[in-house]
């Protein structure tokens, strides 16, 4: 067995194919990257994407229900509309941070359950949504759309063999320009007027 390939140098959890798979691309594409370093670059893109898509949005928390930064609420009683916004991420009522059971609270004292309660106009909607019913849509989307935890790691393992191809491509890509700079110096590539005859 070729001791570049033992598994005693792989990392923890690497697959053994994927590794054998990436020593035989670096040989055949001349690569000046070790193995190590290739995975080391693959991580890096990897991780670099993630950061890039996982923008943090601002909002408030309702257990499972997540309000937007612009939110509006409302709520109705004795005929009369009190409201609150979401701003960062704190729902605010008449100046003060609150919780949406504690604007309930304030409005009509106790008694009230503030999902059926209250109503939800989310940024950029031009109507209000009851807010029980957002939580029981949500609820019904979660366990649909729920990936299991076999399915979380094929993704998982898509997005590094994702990565990782990337990096394999820019290697490969480095290595072709290399390669041309080389083959544009060797003598079947010169004009015969270019070479210089061997004085003895």
């Amino acid at each position: 067995m070729n001791p570049a390939r033992s598994l005693t140098t792989l990392p923890h959890a690497f697959p053994p194919a994927a590794y054998d798979e990436l020593l035989d691309y670096l040989r055949d594409s001349w690569s000046t990257l070790s193995p190590a370093e290739a995975i080391s670059s693959a991580i890096k893109l990897w991780i670099a994407k993630q950061r890039a898509d996982a923008v943090p949005a601002r909002g408030y928390q309702w257990k499972q229900l997540f309000l937007p930064d612009g939110t509006r609420l409302r709520m109705n009683f004795d005929e009369q509309w009190h409201r609150a916004d979401v701003r960062g991420d704190e729902l605010v009522y008449q100046g003060q941070a609150v919780s949406p059971h504690q604007m309930v609270l304030q409005v009509a004292g106790n008694g009230r359950n503030a999902w059926r309660e209250l109503w939800v106009r989310l940024p950029g909607q031009k109507d209000w949504s009851n807010a029980d019913r957002l939580r029981t849509q949500l609820i019904k989307r979660d366990a649909a759309t729920a990936p299991s935890p076999a399915e979380a790691m094929v993704v998982a393992a898509k997005a590094m063999s994702d990565a990782l191809n990337t990096a394999l491509t820019l290697v490969e890509h480095a290595n072709h320009q290399s390669q041309n700079m080389l083959e544009r110096r060797l003598p079947r590539y010169r004009r015969t007027e270019d070479q210089m005859e061997d004085i003895h």
